[in-house]
């Protein structure tokens, strides 16, 4: 009862953002790679295929009670879910997620959790990619609202809010994952050739 209505309100809530959101990046299965603050907003707009390429994202949630939560909500808001994580689970995590490449669907990671410290990309996410050959689609998102008191300060853009998609590529061979997508809680880098004169 209480994901049904947590869920429900991530949906009610979500109906009234103005989202700006840029092209989706990549085509084909990729790894999905985001800052666990921005899950909220992360799982609330990316539950159509149509939007991430024609490719379906799997969820990943770890084995502990949070991970349940996260599991359910997922569920309820019609993603698959692998289990498991960096710190338990993550070899058995790790094989669900090739099945998941070679089965042309993408599994989606934050990849400073499931325990931080934010902004900090966990063993994974890049080896997986590199391993498979496949890009890593990293998402941002820009929006105003609260944040929670927690370790990776959760973002929940407020009503109403403009919320701003922003996705970019990495491949084996580029600087660190993190780097590319900049720190948690900011707006990330755009690309030189968007970047303002001086």
């Amino acid at each position: 009862m209480l994901m049904f209505a947590v869920t429900w309100l991530l949906r009610a809530l979500a109906a009234t953002w103005r989202v700006e959101r840029e092209p989706w990046p990549a085509t084909g299965a990729s790894v999905v790679a985001f800052w666990h603050g921005d899950l909220l907003p992360m799982i609330a707009l990316h539950r159509d295929p149509g939007l991430t390429g024609g490719v379906p994202l799997v969820g990943l949630a770890s084995l502990s009670d949070d991970g349940d939560l996260v599991a359910q909500a997922l569920e309820r808001l019609g993603y698959d879910v692998i289990r498991g994580s960096s710190s338990r689970g993550g070899a058995a995590a790790l094989r669900a997620c090739v099945h998941a490449l070679k089965s042309r669907r993408s599994p989606a990671l934050a990849v400073d959790g499931p325990r931080g410290p934010a902004g900090v990309v966990q063993p994974g996410a890049e080896a997986l990619a590199a391993h498979q050959r496949v890009a890593v689609v990293w998402g941002r998102i820009d929006a105003r609202g609260w944040r929670a008191r927690s370790w990776d300060s959760t973002l929940v853009p407020w009503p109403f809010a403009r919320v701003r998609v922003r996705y970019g590529l990495w491949r084996a061979g580029d600087p660190p994952l993190g780097d590319v997508m900049g720190p948690p809680g900011f707006p990330p880098t755009p690309p030189a050739d968007e970047r303002a004169p001086r």
